[in-house]
């Protein structure tokens, strides 16, 4: 007879039953846990606080643990563990900072309800409008419930092309959250959804939409379904009326998706005499350059490290997160309380704090004989962090040196450069010029423009979008490349 256990989640005393060989990782997907590595057991990220009970530990996850510098006697990765007895245990993570957009767009011909969905790698958010008068009636955000296949796109990617029931199992993930996402916003409200409006990267519109992703991840990265698709309710099986129209806007190119499209649109790029700059700090690093007669774009592979994946102690922008370092080494932690680990604007804070206490050389290496730098009692910064980190802004800083050049204009010729995301809404961007991400780029220059993934996708509900040619720039085929990136690996 199979055997069944109570798990009690911390904090909030949730209790779980599970049967006996279960694995902690399944249990927890719902309950906002992030595998970076995709559950291979090998980034030692997915740690879980054992607080009463019994949870099975083996010599290699001893080693692992160890190596992370996490204590046995407390810690587990959710990975290697199953369910052998009735257990306690805390999640580290908290409830996440999800940027939204509070904008009012209105539709001048349309009645009903337009549902406007930002489908991002991590988070996910749904916006529920009154389209005559652009009232928002419902916001709805999550975790991407597909992060507990992978924290990022690469790994997702590998994860799907593992056999076809797992793409298929990322594609219903990705569908069936989004449609009870929907049903809680329109709660009574169902039968006056008129058309439901969705955006996402490349990857996202892919998985979504149950495509081969295999395209996306071999050379040369090209895929021939970057065109919008239309679903109806049924298909999807959204309880939605069956003449709601349904539709994942087109991507821009094989790596720069609809979100960034919708980003264009929000800034009015496309009708700007001036030039302008859009900038996603996301693991692509979308770059757009444009006005209203060319507009060009390129993605960088900045990776993760923005979203503080691969970073020792690296975390979302959650409740325990390091958000902020001043001048004096204080840190600011979301919510209050002791840090835990430490998010994208804290790491950028971070390192611009021991850059200027000299104890990290323009070259990246830490300057005393500690091979880690310590911001509180509890978290701290490695040399293989801060190395993460000159990647991420390195490729970012090439695509935007590149991009402006291939044009044949300067980073002062450009009137506005709009941040994009949590991350450029959350940062010091400040610190980070002078950290080199943007270079020759003034304070002055930049517009931390919030979720204009979101906001354009609003618009594109409440009028008839208007979809300009976008010109793609394969940055690995400039020849000036390598020595470019090389160049801005420095501080």
């Amino acid at each position: 007879m199979e055997k069944n256990y109570t798990i009690r989640l911390e904090p909030g005393g949730k209790t779980l039953q599970a049967a006996e060989g279960t694995s902690f990782a399944e249990l927890l997907r719902h309950e906002g846990l992030v595998l970076p590595c995709g559950g291979k057991g090998i980034c030692g990220n997915c740690r879980i606080e054992l607080l009463e009970g019994e949870i099975g530990l083996d010599e290699a996850h001893r080693a692992l643990l160890a190596k992370k510098g996490a204590d046995p006697e407390r810690w587990r990765l959710a990975c290697r563990s199953r369910v052998t007895a009735s257990a306690v245990v805390r999640l580290p993570w908290g409830k996440n900072q999800v940027l939204t957009d509070e904008q009012i767009y209105r539709s001048e011909t349309e009645t009903g309800i337009g549902i406007a969905v930002d489908v991002g790698s991590t988070t996910l958010v749904v916006q529920s409008i009154d389209l005559p008068t652009g009232k928002i009636l419902s916001t709805q955000t999550r975790l991407n419930a597909q992060s507990a296949y992978g924290a990022d796109i690469i790994s997702r990617i590998a994860y799907a092309l593992e056999s076809e029931e797992k793409a298929a199992q990322l594609c219903q993930t990705i569908r069936k959250q989004i449609g009870e996402m929907i049903c809680q916003a329109t709660q009574g409200n169902k039968e006056s959804v008129r058309r439901v409006a969705l955006v996402g990267n490349s990857a996202m519109h892919h998985l979504f939409c149950g495509l081969d992703v295999k395209p996306l991840s071999v050379f040369p990265f090209q895929s021939s379904h970057n065109e919008a698709r239309t679903f109806t309710a049924s298909e999807l099986t959204w309880d939605l009326p069956s003449s709601c129209t349904i539709q994942f806007f087109p991507n821009i190119s094989h790596f720069v998706g609809s979100d960034i499209g919708a980003g264009i649109y929000q800034v009015g790029m496309q009708e700007s005499s001036a030039w302008q700059a859009l900038v996603d700090l996301g693991t692509n690093g979308e770059i757009v350059i444009g006005n209203r007669t060319r507009i060009v774009c390129a993605s960088t592979a900045a990776g993760p490290a923005f979203e503080g994946v691969h970073i020792a102690q690296g975390m979302r922008a959650v409740s325990g997160a390091i958000a902020h370092v001043h001048a004096d080494g204080s840190v600011e932690v979301i919510d209050g309380g002791e840090a835990k680990g430490i998010c994208g604007s804290g790491l950028i804070d971070a390192i611009h704090y021991f850059r200027a206490t000299g104890r990290i050389d323009e070259g990246g290496a830490l300057t005393e004989p500690s091979d880690k730098l310590w911001l509180t009692p509890q978290v701290r910064l490695t040399e293989q962090d801060v190395r993460e980190f000159q990647l991420a802004k390195a490729a970012i800083a090439t695509g935007f040196q590149l991009l402006a050049e291939h044009i044949g204009i300067t980073p002062q010729d450009i009137e506005h450069v709009y941040v994009a995301g949590g991350l450029g809404h959350y940062a010091n961007m400040q610190k980070a010029l002078a950290l080199g991400l943007l270079l020759d780029v003034t304070e002055s220059q930049i517009v931390q423009a919030g979720n204009t993934a979101l906001a354009g996708c609003k618009r594109f509900l409440t009028a008839s979008p208007f979809f300009p040619h976008v010109e793609h720039l394969a940055l690995e085929t400039v020849p000036n490349f390598q020595d470019a990136y090389c160049a801005h690996l420095f501080f």
